[in-house]
């Protein structure tokens, strides 16, 4: 068996929260550039607003899309320390060689087919071995759910075509608009996942028994 590290999880807890309100506030933006963009092209529609605003809409976009990858790509590094770390803790108190280990409590959410539930194993018995006084809140389920479903969400958008005409554009932003306002129902589980997980305490007897 490993020698796993117990860690405070507290700093690490603390910048996971942040991240994670960091990416749904990104999303939120993106919902919003896309409120703009369809504003500027039924004014376009309308007659009351030129190419150069149209052009201007889909630049806004495009750097808000640049900026959205850096805090997605800064908030997978940071949730997915926090995630080692958790279940590192969660070894150390109990390394039972049946249970998932910290390295795959991260990789499995990049395994295709797998990603659709292996994470929450690995988070179920990361739970149940912190906080062994009770069992995995319903909640729990509410996040993997939400997360699922919005991850297939995102992906079937990323298939879809980009219309040809700019009418169709505006039923196209809305399915984006929509996603990015959905994101904060996962964004919210998971945060309070993270809280829950950093401010559980236990004792040296308990740790290195």
């Amino acid at each position: 068996m490993a020698d796993y590290i117990f860690t405070d999880l507290k700093k690490s807890g603390q910048r996971a929260v942040w991240a994670t309100w960091a990416y749904a506030g990104a999303q939120v933006t993106f919902s919003f550039v896309h409120i703009y963009q369809n504003i500027v092209i039924n004014r376009f529609l309308d007659g009351t607003a030129g190419v150069a605003e149209l052009e201007q809409s889909d630049s806004v976009v495009i750097a808000t899309s640049i900026g959205f990858l850096v805090i997605l790509v800064a908030a997978l590094c940071v949730n997915g320390r926090f995630l080692y770390l958790a279940s590192r803790n969660a070894a150390a108190i109990n390394d039972d060689p049946k249970m998932i280990t910290p390295g795959w409590a991260v990789g499995w959410y990049f395994v295709p087919i797998a990603n659709l539930w292996m994470p929450f194993k690995a988070m179920k018995q990361t739970w149940s071995r912190l906080i062994p006084s009770e069992a995995p809140p319903a909640w729990l389920g509410l996040w993997w759910f939400s997360w699922i479903g919005m991850s297939i969400f995102d992906r079937l958008l990323g298939r879809m075509p980009e219309p040809r005409e700019l009418p169709e554009y505006i039923d196209y932003n809305t399915l984006f608009i929509i996603s990015g306002f959905l994101w904060l129902i996962p964004a919210y589980f998971f945060a309070r996942i993270v809280r829950t997980l950093a401010q559980t305490e236990h004792n040296p007897a308990e740790v290195f028994a």
